[in-house]
């Protein structure tokens, strides 16, 4: 009975480890609508995770807010995104009055080839002062070839001070590398 009880134990202790420890790996599809040269297919297999900080730095924004339906422009913004070494980012939008906005703080990811993910959320104030929420984006980047420039889309939830979801907000943006 007692090795019965210990057999069971480390097989179960084995699957947790190797559940634990073991690595996944994701693929992110490249949604560029233009088919690649074999020189471009090759380059995306050579980025791997040695450039996958290319990323990092201060990149300028031009956002454009769209409606998540219909795809039509709602309204056009410069923003700014900081890249940290180690994950993390910075985000500061002008479409609203720094009175309204706080900035925005979040982490990024390296998905694969020229193609990330990144995550932030930022407080919003009514213009009496007091909180009004905050908003949650969700973000997928890809870098040009040369490193310099990006495209990016975006879907953001606007939550109330409860975390009710007040709206859904979509946005495209472009950005070039800030030096």
């Amino acid at each position: 009975m007692k090795n019965t009880f210990l057999k069971t134990i480390g097989t179960a202790m084995a699957f947790l480890m190797l559940t634990v420890f073991a690595q996944i790996s994701v693929s992110a599809q490249d949604d560029s609508t233009q088919p690649k040269t074999d020189d471009q297919t090759q380059e995306d297999l050579n980025w791997g995770h040695n450039n996958a900080r290319r990323l990092e730095g201060v990149w300028n924004l031009q956002v454009t807010r769209i409606n998540c339906t219909t795809g039509a422009v709602i309204a056009t913004f410069p923003a700014m995104h900081v890249y940290r070494r180690g994950g993390t980012m910075d985000d500061f939008g002008a479409q609203n009055s720094p009175t309204l906005r706080g900035p925005g703080y979040g982490i990024w990811n390296h998905e694969s080839g020229r193609n990330f993910s990144l995550s932030f959320q930022f407080f919003r104030f009514n213009a009496d002062g007091t909180l009004a929420g905050r908003n949650v984006a969700r973000q997928q980047n890809q870098l040009s070839y040369d490193g310099n420039s990006l495209t990016q889309t975006s879907i953001a939830q606007a939550l109330d001070v409860n975390g009710n979801v007040l709206g859904t907000n979509c946005a495209n943006a472009t950005g070039i590398r800030f030096e």
